[in-house]
């Protein structure tokens, strides 16, 4: 596989929007029987995807890289249907990461250095990926709330990590002694560090569905890019040009200047949470609607807007601005609640190399 090698130094700010750019509906973390604790195979996952819509599909198996050259695809294949080459590099210290877009298995000697920090394992996972020409996303942070904010901060070369994962025994929105994923995410943007926030399904289970197994459909990536390849997706999302949801569909989500603009699709919103499949998170208070809310450092609410539209004008007051869609329903047990979440938009000057 060849890699596109942008030499330019780019200040990234989220999505720009772009009239020759489409929007690719994906997931980025699943499994099959491969792995030994899933019960379907890579062809039946795939078709699973591919039936319902969705345009990219990452085979993440624990340290086993699927070529997507031997897997079958459907008999009716879309022209707007992708595999992207994945491994779910599995190490020490419950650190698991997605080796997104890669040529090959992650150097095994990699995934668990001998006496290695959790730091250290991941910085190792970030080097394993980069060497079979990849990127790499964190998963699950608060899987055993494995991995801290202190942990993550050191880490070099490390830009998206999964902000939601709709595994039922990963803890999203943490407890009353450990942060949520997001306030995570907050801690690592007001340190400074540059990294995006991306939602998987973590399915496991194709063939029993209820809240406690681990089924697809309950988390995924929206990413803006020139195309639909390996490559267009994986530098969209390294570039930070997608927007992640465990529901929320976005009819707009653009940044003009400073300027972020949120349009909820409503309709679609509706559509995605009809499915079987979804679960929400539950909260015994709340109110049914939709609402926009503009974050800023150390998870500060600067705006909220009770509605489906809103826009937000950032200044150099914030070093970034982020904001998060909250899309609310009644249910049996309390209010179920399903979210999408912007980029942030820095204003303090973060890059990095884009590969």
């Amino acid at each position: 596989m060849v890699k596109k090698i942008l030499a330019s130094l780019v200040l990234l700010i989220g999505l720009v929007g772009c009239s020759s750019q489409k929007w690719y509906k994906g997931n980025t973390h699943v499994h099959t029987l491969l792995c030994g604790h899933a019960d379907s195979s890579p062809e039946a996952v795939t078709a699973w995807y591919h039936e319902r819509g969705y345009n990219f599909l990452c085979l993440s198996e624990h340290n086993q890289f699927i070529d997507p050259a031997t897997v079958t695809m459907p008999a009716d294949l879309r022209d707007d249907f992708i595999l992207i080459p994945s491994e779910e590099v599995t190490g020490g210290n419950q650190a698991h990461s997605t080796a997104l877009n890669i040529d090959g298995v992650v150097d095994p000697r990699l995934v668990q250095p001998s006496g290695a920090s959790k730091t250290q394992v991941i910085q190792a996972h970030v080097h394993g990926a980069e060497q079979q020409h990849g990127h790499l996303i964190l998963n699950h942070p608060n899987f055993h709330y494995s991995n801290t904010a202190k942990d993550i901060r050191p880490v070099e070369g490390l830009h998206l990590f999964e902000l939601h994962n709709g595994h039922p025994s990963v803890n999203n929105f943490g407890d009353d002694e450990h942060d949520s994923v997001e306030e995570i995410w907050d801690d690592l943007l007001t340190d400074g560090m540059l990294i995006y926030g991306v939602s998987s399904d973590d399915a496991h289970h194709f063939q029993k569905l209820g809240p406690e197994h681990s089924n697809p459909g309950r988390g995924w990536v929206m990413v803006q890019a020139d195309s639909l390849t390996p490559d267009a997706i994986s530098e969209a999302m390294y570039r930070g040009d997608f927007y992640a949801t465990s529901g929320v569909m976005l009819s707009k989500a653009s940044i003009d200047g400073r300027r972020i603009s949120v349009v909820v699709d409503e309709g679609a919103t509706e559509g995605e949470l009809s499915s079987s499949f979804v679960v929400g998170h539950v909260t015994a208070e709340g109110a049914e609607g939709v609402s926009i809310q503009f974050i800023g450092p150390k998870g500060r609410v600067l705006e909220a807007v009770e509605g489906a539209k809103a826009s937000y004008l950032v200044s150099n007051e914030h070093g970034y601005v982020r904001a998060k869609v909250t899309y609310s329903r009644k249910g049996e047990n309390g209010y179920e609640n399903f979210y999408a979440w912007m980029q942030p938009v820095f204003t303090d000057g973060r890059t990095h190399f884009v590969k």
